[in-house]
């Protein structure tokens, strides 16, 4: 099926109007699916961030407290540091929660006491000061990993407060910790964030600390643009956002509340693996829904430019062929193949119009020439027959007049001749009153005139002419009993002058709803047009004068006829409607 005809064009127009409310409802039903997927994906990795960080701080909270356990020991309360000394000789790195022994540092950040020497208090003083002054605001502070050689990792210091008798701040008691001790790594494998999520913890300036798995985690949260909502954040949250690759990700996050780190647990996972094979295509809804409105809208011009268009040049043609210019529709308009259709059936019912007209023209020609014809035939007939016969009966009455007083048996005789040629000349009258109109029709009915018209045409010496009527006889208006005469009358003349035949027979049918009218001869036929508008031009004005009258009183003519098997000739008249 061509895409160009009016049965696609219109399943077009239905299809893809349809289709857009479809996608739109199916964009509708995404979008609120995905929009309950996206709430679900966020409050599940913003509990497991929150988790994840309360477990993070409750292990720098377990070596926080192993370290107020030494600081509670009476020892502490003195300021010998011989006895602060052997103590933390003997703790040594408390039982394995430190990476190293733990030491006693003033307020400043100076190193006082030790149980053995050990390289990370070689570090940077800065950080011990910055310790200290966390902790002398809290009962525990750590500071943020820096790399030590010595180590050779991340090392970072936990410090509780050492107070004197009198409750005043003495130092700090300082263990180290080094990242890979604390198996943070381990921590975050516990959370499950789909194939190609990950687990960060990263440190107040977004270094990533640790990273889990390893192998297809990020190195660096650089050009990353979740990482500032991350840090800025107080409490836990989840951000939509974009990977330097341009990726979108869901990145959750909570902060480790303890003091002094800034530690922040992330949680990135990509947005195509929270949503399902169907949702992650979601993004280009619009895009279809788009396309499809685009195609709908084009196809609406293609629709008003191949239908309405073409239409509205069909009217203007249809106009001027009401005007009389019958070519008109002979111009292509273009459009769907069903206007075009249309239009080369205007066109061949236009050509049929003009041929109508054409023979039309003839006919009235030749019944204008007839009624000339028959009019000058009846002139004179009434000059040579009726004219002369009255001046022959006023000549002879003028003779009887003369003969009556000399010879009364002669004027006996003339005006004997005188009453017959007055009975022929009103028979003669008599018959063109019957020419001019029918006088049987008005007196006794049109079936008993068509019987005298049938015994008229059966008077010939060479034509037999048989009527019969059947069914329940109904008068007619007068009008119409007046056509129905003229349409016998005058296929009786066609059977006298055309046929040469030999035998005829008229029949007159009264049926339910119509009038049949039937005049068949076995003459020699002829070959009998397809269409009426052929009448004309073939030349049978009798049969296009029938055919008129039977349009006339909505009936139809109907022709059968033969070469060498005679004619019939039969005409349909419905009975008018009863008022």
């Amino acid at each position: 099926m061509s895409l160009s005809g009016l049965r696609a064009q219109l399943i077009l127009w239905t299809i893809l109007p349809l289709t857009l409310v479809l996608i739109g409802v199916a964009f509708t039903g995404v979008y609120s699916h995905e929009q309950s997927m996206q709430a679900l994906v966020e409050e599940r990795d913003r509990a497991l961030a929150k988790v994840s960080a309360t477990q993070v701080r409750d292990l720098l909270r377990e070596r926080a407290r192993a370290l107020q356990a030494l600081v509670d020991q009476e020892a502490f309360y003195h300021q010998e540091s011989s006895v602060q000394m052997g103590i933390l000789a003997k703790v040594g790195d408390v039982n394995g929660l430190f990476a190293g022994p733990v030491a006693v540092i003033d307020p400043t950040g100076n190193l006082l006491v030790t149980g053995t020497e050990s390289p990370v208090w070689n570090a940077e003083k800065k950080h011990l000061t910055a310790l200290s002054r966390s902790v002398m605001t809290s009962r525990g502070a750590a500071t943020t990993p820096v790399f030590d050689t010595a180590w050779g990792s991340d090392v970072m210091l936990l410090g509780v407060p050492v107070h004197d008798h009198a409750a005043a701040l003495y130092g700090v008691l300082v263990g180290p910790l080094s990242l890979p001790s604390l198996e943070l790594d381990a921590l975050l494998g516990q959370v499950q964030v789909g194939e190609r999520g990950a687990a960060y913890l990263v440190d107040s300036s977004g270094r990533i600390l640790v990273r889990y798995p390893s192998e297809q985690a990020r190195t660096s949260f650089a050009g990353h643009t979740g990482l500032v909502a991350a840090l800025q954040d107080d409490g836990p949250g989840v951000t939509l956002c974009h990977a330097p690759d341009g990726e979108r990700m869901t990145l959750a996050y909570a902060p480790v509340e303890f003091i002094g780190l800034g530690w922040r647990v992330i949680i990135e996972q990509p947005w195509r693996e929270v949503v399902g094979p169907v949702l992650r295509y979601s993004q280009f809804m619009p895009l279809v829904a788009a396309l499809a409105a685009i195609v709908s809208l084009l196809t609406l011009y293609y629709g008003v430019r191949s239908i309405v268009q073409p239409l509205r040049a069909l009217g203007r043609q249809a106009e001027q062929i009401a005007w009389g210019d019958f070519s008109a529709t002979g111009t292509s308009v273009g459009g769907v193949g069903e206007i075009e259709d249309l239009r080369r059936t205007l066109d061949h019912m236009a050509q049929r119009i003009q041929s109508y007209q054409t023979g039309m023209h003839g006919y009235i020609a030749a019944m204008t020439q007839g009624q000339e014809e028959e009019r000058l035939r009846l002139a004179r007939e009434l000059h040579d027959d009726t004219v002369q016969s009255l001046i022959a009966l006023g000549q002879r009455v003028e003779m009887a007049q003369k003969a009556l007083l000399a010879s009364p048996d002669r004027a006996a005789e003339r005006l004997s001749t005188v009453r017959d040629m007055l009975a022929e000349t009103l028979e003669g009258v008599r018959r063109f009153s019957r020419d001019l109109r029918p006088i049987y029709l008005e007196d006794l009915g049109f079936i008993l005139a068509l019987e005298m018209l049938t015994r008229e045409a059966d008077q010939r010496e060479t034509l037999s002419v048989h009527f019969a009527s059947a069914g329940s006889t109904r008068r007619l208006p007068p009008d119409m009993e007046l056509a129905t005469y003229r349409i016998v009358q005058e296929a009786l003349n066609n059977v006298i002058q055309h046929a040469q035949a030999t035998h005829a027979r008229v029949t007159v049918s009264f049926e339910a709803e119509h009038l049949t009218l039937s005049v068949r001869d076995d003459g020699q036929g002829f070959k009998a047009p397809d269409l009426p508008d052929a009448l004309a031009r073939q030349g049978h004005f009798g049969l296009m004068g029938i055919q008129e009258r039977a349009l006339l009183y909505g009936g139809q003519l109907a022709i059968r006829s033969a070469l060498g098997e005679g004619t019939e000739i039969t005409v349909c008249l419905p009975y008018p409607s009863q008022n």
